[in-house]
């Protein structure tokens, strides 16, 4: 028995059990023969002697080889056999087990492709019950439920295994993606010096990891894989829109429609507005491991909501990504509050309005000095908008992002003195900025453009120089209030000048709504990425943000004051005296709609407003193995102090219950036989011979 120890071998001192049972077979007992005339003495004659003692050799039987074989099992069984390879799988561990169960708990661990007909995650989670129910007294069970971020479960006596088998019958997926190097990294502070530890994964293998990870993580990784590992998928993994250029009252919808499997797909694509009614309908051929992205009409003025369905004709393991929506119209309830201050607000102010969801209160230039006109009886707002104007005073600025638009001379942006461009032309652009997203510059003119000066923190987007002279500046750049450190963008030129074509230009309303954008984010998201936080800006005067997820109880957030709300995330606190003003929502991994209310500070709804998060995602929607990570699993080693304690497992309990199912044995041979010769003596002893 290669890998056997003998953890008492004092124990060897019962072996002396065996020669006693072979000198007690060699004690044999002969009758003494004794003619009597007549029965009339049978009785005087049994109190004598009738039988004399004598040793004889050892008998070759079966009774004396069970006895031999008892004696054995026992004083081996004392000797406590501890064995390391195969037969460790007969005894019992010498040593308490701390089982760390990773059960994968994401999006695609609820595709119904098993032999059961049950999900991927309700055959993990019964795998994982059954290792637990395997653990007994001594031992430590924790479990770590992979999703939009991990949770764990732990038990350390028998009342806590218990609670952790009944909790973990009852948990349900929380979806999302899962990341398998955040719960190896956690899995690693888990270790426990002085257990056998023991890692299991429970997933269907559609996971990433990091080799390092597994390399140093001190314990080995047993992968048990749930449901096929080549099942196909097509889904929607990516829905967005925006305004079209042509018409932007109305919005463009761009869709990423993927085909996870060996072979082409032909799928019918369906556009439905407000779920009613049917925008567009469309057939597409996606080739193999690929994606299409079909264009779809121009959705209709005033659409709230809209939902892009794909049906391929087969059955589908994981339906629930085979459709997708977004959120469009906002409304009044969490529309951007803008104050605009022109007193010439013309096209600005007719791209502003048309902004979805925005609230634009027009001001006078002299009702801002003089803080009159019905400003104040809008309240706080999201975007303040100076054309053509700044207050003379820094102290009278507003805490909250600014656009200016041909900022005076004399005003709180400083120029170079009486310097300007007077026939600007582009000589510069960033590429790929966000504020020129979709914006087309060329063929643009402007009209008599001041100079700027610039600080260090300030960032030209639109550079220009004078056709005429010498003169060169900016026309757009970003950067920082100085007297409330709010985000500001600059636009140098006057929209208002016969000479500027751009507010004629189909640019003009997607720079604006860039820059809004920008400044002021929509305070909620049309779709929010699976498992992706959510990242939002609550209007001013909110006190508490509460989330209704599609399933389960709503969360209260409080804004607080100079700095973020957080749930479920590690986002910190901003510490800038509430200039920034932002919550993060990290439990997204239920696919739906999600509601939002906002509160004051005396518990009174100030407006709502919702978002969707959509199934489909390019990671959790590819339901096939990942065919790398079975071989990077098993390249984890377990530590050579931890590899020694779970190399032992103890026999003698396997040993106890051979030997007594063999004295159970040498009972029934021992007694049975015996009772039929009593029978048969007790027969002969009446017949008498004379």
């Amino acid at each position: 028995m290669s890998g056997l120890s003998l953890l008492a071998p004092i124990g060897v001192i019962a072996l002396v059990g065996l020669p006693l049972v072979v000198l007690y077979h060699m004690r044999h007992t002969t009758p003494v023969v004794k003619p009597v005339p007549t029965l009339r003495f049978w009785l005087a004659a049994v109190d004598q002697q009738t039988e004399q003692a004598r040793f004889r050799r050892p008998p070759l039987t079966l009774l004396l080889l069970l006895h031999l074989v008892i004696v054995g099992l026992l004083a081996f069984a004392l000797m406590r056999p501890a064995a390391t390879n195969a037969w460790a799988g007969l005894g019992r561990r010498t040593e308490p087990e701390h089982l760390i169960v990773l059960l994968d708990g994401s999006t695609s661990m609820e595709a119904t492709d098993t032999p059961s007909g049950k999900t991927r995650f309700e055959e993990a989670r019964a795998a994982a019950l059954a290792r637990v129910d395997n653990l007994h007294e001594g031992d430590v069970a924790t479990v770590v439920l992979l999703g939009t971020h991990p949770t764990t479960l732990e038990a350390t006596d028998a009342a806590g295994l218990k609670a952790l088998r009944d909790r973990l019958g009852r948990v349900a997926a929380p979806g999302g993606r899962a990341d398998l190097n955040a719960a190896l990294r956690l899995t690693k502070d888990l270790i426990l010096p002085g257990l056998d530890d023991k890692i299991l994964l429970l997933s269907d293998g559609a996971l990433a990891v990091d080799p390092t990870l597994v390399g140093d993580i001190g314990a080995r990784i047993e992968f048990q894989r749930v449901g096929e590992s080549s099942t196909g998928n097509v889904a929607i993994t990516d829905l967005s829109a925006r305004s079209s250029p042509k018409n932007p009252d109305q919005d463009q919808l761009y869709a990423r429609i993927s085909n996870f499997s060996g072979s082409p797909v032909t799928a019918n694509v369906v556009v439905m507005a407000d779920d009613v009614n049917k925008v567009d309908e469309q057939t597409v051929t996606i080739e193999a491991n690929k994606d299409a992205e079909p264009t779809f009409k121009e959705l209709p003025a005033g659409v709230a909501k809209v939902t892009v369905t794909v049906d391929t004709g087969t059955k589908d393991a994981l339906p629930a990504d085979d459709s997708a929506s977004l959120v469009l119209a906002r409304g009044s309830e969490l529309g951007l509050r803008i104050l605009l201050v022109s007193d010439l607000p013309g096209p600005l102010q007719r791209v502003l309005t048309v902004l979805p969801g925005a609230q634009v209160t027009t001001q006078s230039t002299t009702d801002n000095l003089t803080g009159a006109g019905d400003a104040a009886s809008q309240g706080p707002f999201d975007l303040v908008v100076y054309e053509g104007f700044t207050p003379t005073d820094p102290a009278s600025l507003p805490n909250t992002p600014i656009l200016f638009v041909n900022p005076p001379r004399d005003g709180l942006l400083p120029t170079d003195g009486t310097r300007t461009m007077v026939e600007p032309s582009v000589t510069s652009v960033i590429a790929n900025d966000p504020l020129l997203q979709g914006v087309d510059l060329s063929g643009v003119t402007f009209g008599e453009t001041p100079i700027h000066v610039l600080s260090a923190t300030d960032t030209v987007i639109v550079g220009a120089a004078d056709k005429n002279g010498p003169g060169s500046g900016a026309l757009i750049y970003r950067g920082r209030v100085e007297a409330t450190g709010q985000p500001m963008i600059v636009l140098t030129f006057d929209l208002n000048d016969e000479k500027t074509n751009l507010p004629q230009r189909v640019a003009f309303p997607i720079l604006i709504a860039n820059m809004a954008n920008e400044l002021a984010p929509s305070p909620l998201p049309s779709a929010v990425p699976l498992g992706d936080p959510l990242r939002y800006r609550p209007r001013a005067g909110t006190a508490t943000v509460r989330i209704a997820p599609p399933a389960g109880d709503p969360v209260d957030l409080a804004v607080a004051v100079g700095g973020n709300a957080t749930t479920g995330g590690t986002e910190p606190a901003t510490g800038d005296g509430g200039k920034l003003r932002e919550i993060v929502y990290a439990d997204t991994g239920q696919p739906g709609d999600y509601q939002i209310t906002e509160l004051d500070a005396a518990g009174n709804e100030t407006g709502g407003g919702s978002f969707v998060v959509n199934a489909g995602h390019i990671r959790e929607s590819d339901l096939r193995l990942n065919s790398e990570l079975p071989s990077v699993l098993a390249t984890a080693r377990a530590t050579q102090d931890a590899g020694s304690r779970a190399s032992l497992s103890d026999l003698w309990p396997a040993l106890v219950a051979f030997a007594l199912a063999v004295l159970g044995l040498e009972w029934l041979w021992s007694v049975v036989p015996r009772r039929r010769g009593r029978r048969r003596r007790v027969a002969e002893s009446f017949v008498v011979s004379r």
